[in-house]
């Protein structure tokens, strides 16, 4: 019988009978300041929606989906460069450290027990491939941040004339205020890649991965193509409508 249950990353509910075979409970662990960010994507939801912070909670399992009793919580900045990648490598160094602290605290009988708001919390989907797909409509930073949410899966994406292009990287340009339509290429910046119009600014595109073949620089990718100004990102058929569903800013239960 064992003292007690750890759940690291485990997209399952823990049946009530499991849960009460250990005398000291089961513990989760999960990398976001609960109650915010319940659910399958937390990592990726947070830098998607412009997060400067997010963190690791030590909670005990319940039957609820992500709505235990939290014993302790840890911040992590998140920095401007991070991709879903970097930012769940830091999370899980923070999360291992805590996780040692908590299990102190509950042999010790002082571990805390408190109460979610439930009111505050909000959830998030697994992540599908359709997530990375790029809307042009939307602003450039939320784009730029979308970018580093999806790498390394599902990536952002685009069309160029019928086929993938992945996006690694990009930043916005929100003093660029291009007249032309979202999706089109404005500008070729030698040395550093391309600049494409978006809802709000623009987005300067550093690194690419054409369909079929490796990661290289925009640059790089924009002397081997005829790549020009005016060439037009994105499915022309749906118009760029906005098809994510990614659930975070909406407040909704799973």
């Amino acid at each position: 019988q064992p003292d007690v249950i750890i759940t690291v990353a485990y997209g399952k509910m823990i049946p009530p009978s499991i849960l009460a075979l250990p005398p000291l409970g089961g513990i989760n662990v999960h990398p976001s300041l609960l109650p915010k960010y319940r659910g399958a994507s937390p990592i990726q939801s947070a830098i998607a929606d412009g997060q400067r912070e997010t963190g690791v909670t030590i909670m005990y399992q319940s039957e609820t989906l992500d709505a235990g009793d939290i014993i302790l919580q840890r911040r992590v900045p998140i920095e401007p460069d991070d991709t879903a990648l970097t930012l769940e490598a830091k999370l899980a160094e923070v999360g291992a450290q805590t996780l040692v602290e908590a299990l102190r605290l509950i042999a010790e009988g002082r571990a805390p027990r408190i109460p979610q708001d439930a009111s505050a919390a909000t959830y998030v989907k697994k992540l599908t491939k359709e997530d990375g797909r790029l809307d042009w409509t939307r602003p450039a930073q939320a784009l730029a941040n979308l970018i580093r949410a999806m790498d390394p899966w599902p990536s952002g994406y685009t069309l160029y004339r019928g086929r993938l292009l992945k996006i690694w990287k990009g930043t916005a340009i929100e003093s660029v205020k291009p007249a032309a339509p979202p999706g089109t290429v404005v500008e070729i910046r030698r040395g550093e890649g391309f600049v494409v119009a978006a809802g709000e600014g623009a987005l300067l595109v550093t690194e690419v991965q054409p369909e079929g073949r490796r990661r290289m620089t925009a640059a790089e990718y924009v002397r081997g193509n005829r790549f020009q100004v005016g060439e037009q990102l994105g499915d022309p058929t749906d118009g760029n409508a906005e098809t994510r569903q990614r659930g975070s800013a909406a407040d909704q239960d799973p």
